[in-house]
């Protein structure tokens, strides 16, 4: 059986290095969010899943994806089950009032004028910051015990 070789993120495109961002940027929230026994809160609903159960939970955005500028901006960003996420549209007037007990008003309307800017990232960024959130899901699945 052939195994499949992995590109260096020095030869991945910026879509493919946008791809693997994504993922591991996505583990990295959902282990932020989770408690020392693995399990996180839905930001909207405060249903429990377990931080590696993908097909439970996500990486809910409260300012959509596409706008890059917020994209990565781990204030937009916290665990969310998929029927929030996906089959609620992000449950976005529930999310925008727990923004708002999390970092006050002001702060959530600072990223809503963030997002607003537009935005894109460069290859070279992409992968640093590919490498960055490596680093820090490793030492939060240290820290927590995971």
């Amino acid at each position: 059986m052939k195994q499949k070789q992995r590109k260096s993120t020095k030869t991945l495109t910026s879509r493919e290095l946008e791809k693997k961002l994504d993922k591991i940027f996505s583990i990295y929230i959902r282990l932020r969010d989770a408690d020392s026994n693995g399990y996180c809160w839905c930001i909207t609903c405060g249903r429990t899943h377990y931080w590696s159960d993908g097909h439970q939970v996500n990486c809910g955005h409260f300012i959509p994806r596409g706008r890059k500028a917020v994209r990565f901006d781990e204030r937009n960003c916290h665990a969310q089950c998929v029927h929030c996420n996906k089959w609620l549209n992000g449950a976005w007037d529930i999310y925008e009032q727990r923004m708002i007990e999390m970092y006050g008003k002001e702060e959530v309307e600072k990223l809503k004028e963030k997002s607003r800017i537009g935005g894109s990232y460069s290859g070279y960024q992409l992968a640093e910051m590919i490498t960055e959130y490596n680093e820090k899901v490793k030492a939060l699945k240290l820290e927590k015990g995971l």
